[in-house]
Parts: structure tokens; sequence; C-alpha cells
């Protein structure tokens, strides 16, 4: 009687085990970077390789600026996209992108690309920026802003 009872339990954990492991790993949370009420964002390379994708929220008022910088290395065939993709481009208007080079001699150092934007008027509106080579169409980090002028 008692070794089937032992069975019995040992039969319950080793089912509870094979189910317990057929699930899907759920994917890491996307996690805002900043808290609303940020008009500047300074998102360094090494974030990305835990988060490729991350959302933003920022904010400012009518007629300041958002500034967007992100890590960037491209000497590894990666830059940002050029043009931030903007939902609404009567609320904010991209002014300016410019890569800067690293402040080092290393080869291969990472620097930062930043994005100017002006806000036109009052409301909400998604920003995205992706991070991929120019001759393959899949981004391999994103950003998403989600921004309010006030």
């Amino acid at each position: 009687m008692k070794r089937a009872k032992w069975y019995l339990v040992l039969l319950l954990v080793g089912t509870l085990l094979l189910v317990g492991g057929c699930t899907d790993e759920p994917s890491p949370p996307v996690l805002p970077v900043t808290p609303t009420g940020y008009s500047d964002v300074n998102i360094p390379i090494e974030q990305f390789q835990n988060q490729p994708h991350i959302d933003v929220v920022m904010s400012t008022v009518l007629g300041a600026e958002l500034t967007i910088t992100l890590g960037s290395n491209p000497t590894t065939g990666y830059r940002w996209s050029e043009d931030a993709e903007i939902s609404d481009e009567s609320i904010v208007k991209q002014t300016s992108h410019e890569f800067i080079a690293p402040d080092t001699d290393t080869p291969g150092a990472p620097g930062e690309e930043i994005w100017i934007l002006k806000a036109l008027k009052r409301g909400t509106t998604t920003i995205l920026l992706e991070y991929s080579r120019s001759w393959n169409d899949a981004g391999l980090w994103a950003v998403t802003i989600t921004a309010t002028i006030e």
C-alpha cells in the first residue's frame, strides 16, 4: 500500500513537471524608458541588447522641440531610419537628423543618432524609428514614441 502511494506521488510530480515544461515562455514586456513629461530621450545602444523594441512616452508644449538620441553603430551595417515615421505630421515635423561619431579612436565603437522634431500643433502622434541594414527590410531594433503636444 505504501509503495502504491509513492508511485502515485511520483506519477503526479512527473506529470506536473511535464505539463509545466510545455508552456510557451512569455516574451519580456515592453516598458516605457521615460515617464510622461520629457521632451528629450536618450537610449544607449546597450539597452537594445535585452529589449529590441522600446516604447517611449514623451510630451512638450506647442512650438517646442522633441529630441531623440539613440545609440548607433553604422560599422555593423545597421543604421536608424533617416526619417522618423510620424503618424500625424501635422502635430510634429522632423527638422533634423544627424550621426555623432564616438569620442574615441577605437574602431567599431558606437556613436549616436539624434533627431529633432518640432511641435506644430496640440495633439498626440506616434513616431517610429527602426534600426536595420539598407539591404534588409527586417529591422533589428525599433523605438515607438507616443508624443503629446500640449
